[in-house]
């Protein structure tokens, strides 16, 4: 028999798959769970209870029912910061901890997208998104790109994206159809040879080339010219606008007039101009609205023209289906292919200048080759532009270092074969995650100096059964506690503690509060839809905001409820400034769908969110017995002045089984006994704690010093407690709480003797 007293002074390898529970050979083990619910192990070791969501607004209600919506970020700095909810056809905004609204109606934009074009088959959002200032740039594959723009505080609009100077499919040499316009710049009638206008085409673009420019007479100094003579310089086609013998200074602008030191040269055209189709009358008729000037001589029937060619983006071709920014560039892509802007001019994707030239700040487009034809899922910006498909993940950027990505320097090559499901990755530092096919399989990716290229690791191969039903939505919360919360296809939702300067990863699963119907086929929990993070209106640290289902997606026997709620931060009465400090116990809040009453007094009405509904109440910082909402409102057993309320919600802290005492190897499968633990506590109240849940002892704090009418003051330091439980071979310490009220594990000693012999 052999005594030994191990520490357990770290939980963020976070939970364990149960096929690691015999691997006490990993340096790990040692800080991982069997169990992590509800609470959030932070980068510094301890396990911090989360804490509870607040309830902001019910989403909108539309044809009786409120329906399911995601949520995206939009912040403009640290300080101003929004979440949208797309909805059915409409969107909605939240701010500075509450809904935006005007007059109490909620502020709303209407967009196209409706509940099958937001969400994949899988549950994943088919929109994709990219932020510049107060442009928030939308793709779906369904619709023309969209920009909601902040106009004001307090006021969005939802316009077309239209963008200029292409793309462009590519010329045909070999086609026979021609076309010609009707004019050269306003309105003008395109005509062609043989049906090729489509419905799907209004909207875009159309260029049209002239035959040849070798009809016009070249520029040439000291040449008698008169007003309204064309000459050609360097491709582009001029107008005389006097008359007079040329100058020396050859024209080469590409805009407005200037003059050659006697004539004055109105720049017409580079040989090319395009138009935005407005109708089509027939496959051979369109009209249009001339953008940059058509050619003469592709005006009239004389003149037709085998050169043209319709946008790259249409309803007839396809539509971009993700965005990013990259090196000052405007990045889409659709298929297997990318388009990037002009350089810093986001809404130009000219592929030649308007001398015709192509430099290296123009437009680029590119094919990602493979062998398989997998669509690209997302655009990520990093040290390169990264593409992941459903086959691999592929890096845009420069082919020769040292010059500057344009046209014709650029590459696409393959970085990683594990293949991309449509969750848009999140980055931190130089290293960023992404979701596999399955939605089982997280990866981090990052670029490798010493190895030249981009490599790429499994962060979920230690709890590959977290992740069971799949990864739909996930985002990053810095701070403080540095966690990936993802939103699993069941409605749990997940946090991964990520920082890898401290060499920290770990796993850890949150079951809200409440339940998804009303029968025990039904998951015993709130389901999270889709989560989204932004900085905190006090710009301390980040804010985490969910849209909630209660109650059948199938609506029987009623509706299910929606509603979008934000998580506070667990409560730590003294952090040197760091999270917000809070004066009292009194501010602490764990319940979910919750809202603080103040004052509240003995009848605590605006609840009819939670009508039937069993709640958790803490009065003025002490629990308070549950209640039962009837009518919108509960009755308290004694008046109280700050009521927080709320659905209960169970934490629970499990850590891997105890490996100490052993004097002849492992103390893995032989009899062991907890005599004493001392549990190292940081502003935490009642839990519970045993070897199992079905023989536990709650902690209580309650001294003969604290008085019957006050609350219980929060405890930081050491607790003794006689263990509960006898002989067993496992050595488990299980701790939970559903008390309304925090709970930080700093530390855990246990006091055990191992039986040496089996």
């Amino acid at each position: 028999m052999s005594k030994a007293s191990p520490a357990f002074t770290s939980f963020n390898s976070g939970e364990f798959s149960p096929m690691l529970s015999a691997r006490i050979d990993y340096d790990r083990y040692k800080n991982g769970c069997e169990a992590l619910q509800n609470m959030i192990p932070t980068v510094q070791g301890p396990a911090l209870r989360r804490g509870g969501t607040r309830h902001i607004a019910s989403t909108k209600e539309i044809i009786g029912r409120q329906e399911k919506v995601y949520l995206h970020p939009f912040v403009f700095n640290e300080t101003t910061a929004y979440v949208l909810e797309f909805g059915s056809q409409y969107i909605r905004f939240y701010t500075n901890n509450a809904q935006l609204q005007i007059s109490s109606v909620p502020v709303e934009v209407v967009s196209p997208y409706s509940l099958n074009d937001i969400f994949a088959a899988n549950g994943t959002c088919r929109l994709r998104f990219a932020q510049s200032g107060d442009f928030l740039y939308i793709t779906h594959p369904s619709y023309q790109p969209r920009i909601l723009k902040r106009v004001t505080a307090t006021s969005f609009v939802l316009d077309l994206f239209e963008p200029k100077g292409g793309p462009f499919i590519g010329v045909d040499p070999d086609i026979t159809t021609t076309v010609w316009s009707s004019g050269e710049t306003g309105s003008v009638t395109l005509t062609a040879s043989t049906s090729i206008f489509q419905a799907g085409h209004v909207g875009t673009l159309f260029l049209i080339e002239r035959k040849n420019v070798s009809g016009v007479i070249a520029w040439e100094p000291g040449k008698a010219v008169n007003s309204g003579d064309l000459r050609r310089s360097d491709s582009k086609i001029y107008s005389a606008l006097n008359s007079t013998h040329t100058g020396v200074v050859k024209p080469v602008h590409s805009f407005g007039a200037e003059s050659d030191g006697a004539v004055n040269w109105q720049f017409m055209h580079a040989g090319y101009g395009w138009a935005r189709i407005t109708s089509v009358t027939s496959g051979t008729v369109a009209s249009a609205t001339v953008i940059s000037r058509i050619p003469s001589d592709a005006v009239g029937s004389g003149n037709a023209t085998t050169r043209w060619s319709f946008s790259d983006w249409s309803s007839v071709e396809g539509w971009p289906s993700s965005v990013a920014f990259f090196r000052e560039r405007l990045c889409f892509a659709r298929g297997q292919n990318i388009w990037m802007s002009v350089a810093a001019a986001f809404d130009d994707f000219s592929s030649r200048n308007d001398s015709g030239e192509i430099t290296d700040d123009m437009a680029i487009s590119l094919e990602v080759a493979s062998g398989e034809l997998n669509a690209i899922q997302w655009l990520h910006a990093d040290r390169m532009l990264v593409a992941g498909t459903a086959g691999g993940e592929f890096s845009i950027g420069e082919l020769t270092n040292g010059d500057p990505l344009g046209p014709g320097n650029v590459k696409a090559e393959i970085v990683s074969g594990y293949g991309s499901r449509g969750v848009q990755p999140i980055r931190s530092g130089d290293r960023s995650l992404f979701v596999m096919p399955s939605g089982r399989k997280v990866r981090e990716i990052g670029f490798d100096f010493s190895q030249d290229g981009y490599q790429s690791k499994d962060v979920t191969v230690l709890s590959d059964h977290i992740t069971d039903s799949g990864i739909v939505d996930m985002d990053f919360a810095i701070e403080p506690y540095s966690v990936v919360w993802c939103v699993r296809a069941d409605g749990v939702l997940l946090g991964f503690t990520w920082n890898n300067e401290e060499q920290v990863q770990g796993w850890h699963r949150h079951l809200l509060g409440g339940s998804s119907g009303v029968n025990s086929t039904d998951v015993p929990w709130g389901v999270v839809e889709s989560v989204a993070v932004i900085p905190r209106p006090n710009g301390r640290g980040d804010q985490v905001w969910m849209s909630v289902r209660r109650g059948r997606p199938d609506g029987w026997p009623v509706a299910p409820t929606r509603e979008v709620v934000y998580m506070e931060d667990p409560f730590i009465e003294e952090n040197n400034g760091y999270p917000v400090p809070i004066p009292t116990a009194r501010d602490q809040f764990y319940v979910d769908s919750g809202s603080t009453h103040t004052p509240g007094g003995a009848v605590v009405s605006g609840l009819s969110r939670l009508d039937g509904q069993t709640v958790a109440v803490l009065a003025d910082g002490a629990p308070h017995p549950d209640c039962v909402v009837s009518g919108g409102s509960i009755t308290l057993q004694r008046s109280a002045q700050w009521v927080q309320v709320g659905l209960r919600y169970s934490s629970i802290l499990k850590p891997m089984r105890i490996e100490a005492g052993a004097a002849d190897g492992t103390a893995q499968g032989k009899t062991k006994r907890i005599h004493k633990v001392v549990f190292r506590l940081v502003s935490s109240s009642s839990f519970r704690y045993g070897s199992r849940p079905d023989n536990i002892l709650t902690m209580e704090f309650r001294t003969a010093a604290n008085q019957m009418d006050r609350a219980v003051p929060l405890y930081t330091g050491d607790k003794l407690v006689d263990w509960p439980g006898g002989y067993e071979t496992d050595g488990y310490i299980y701790i939970e709480s559903d008390s309304p009220t925090a709970l930080g594990i700093a530390g855990i000693f246990p006091q055990i003797v191992t039986q040496d012999s089996r």
